[in-house]
């Protein structure tokens, strides 16, 4: 999508990825949200070499309360301001294309607030939906973590430090039954326990 940009603007378009935000009281409870997405974008620019500057941005905020910032439309209008006016937006967080990419991306703020702004151009990339990469991609992790026995890792099963409602843990635990993890933790403990009652005797 960067090559559609004239050739002597492409290395300066500003890289935009964009996530749904969340309410920033979820964020205080720590989430890893945040840090996840922030990982994902080091892998893509380091995929890229490097080769644009961006910012990880948030959008779809809605209500009252206080979200994760900067918001989407908060940087465009920032950006172009400064300058910057030529911008690519990365839905870095949607696989599929819907009303936040296909609406909410691609009308209020590629088209309509960027022709408010005077935006030379804001372009956006597409989603993977049903790209072939992808969806090797998607089989190869099934397929690495059946061949490992592996059905769900710890990582989806923690709980957020501050949590404090009995619900997650309920949906955790749920998970945990239900992809058979408890179980395999269970069958581990159980073949644990004869080695180390004899170690004992000894």
């Amino acid at each position: 999508e960067l090559d559609t940009f004239p050739r002597d603007k492409r290395s300066k378009v500003v890289l935009l990825f964009s996530a749904h935000s969340v309410p920033q009281y979820v964020m205080d409870r720590g989430d890893p949200y945040p840090a996840e997405m922030g990982a994902t974008v080091n892998l893509v620019m380091q995929e890229l070499g490097w080769c644009n500057p961006y910012r990880l941005v948030w959008q779809s905020k809605v209500g009252p309360l206080p979200w994760l910032k900067p918001g989407t439309e908060e940087t465009i209008k920032t950006m172009v301001k400064r300058g910057q006016k030529n911008l690519m937006l990365i839905p870095i967080a949607f696989v599929n294309d819907h009303i936040e990419t296909l609406h909410e991306l691609d009308i209020e703020y590629a088209h309509d607030l960027g022709k408010e702004v005077g935006a030379e151009r804001i372009a956006r990339c597409p989603a993977p939906n049903t790209d072939p990469t992808f969806i090797e991609c998607l089989a190869d992790l099934v397929s690495t973590h059946l061949k490992k026995g592996e059905t769900v890792r710890p990582q989806m099963l923690m709980t957020c430090p501050m949590c404090t409602d009995p619900s997650c843990r309920q949906a955790k635990m749920w998970w945990a039954k239900a992809t058979g993890y408890l179980d395999q933790q269970q069958a581990a403990l159980a073949a644990e326990a004869p080695t180390e009652a004899l170690a004992a005797e000894a």
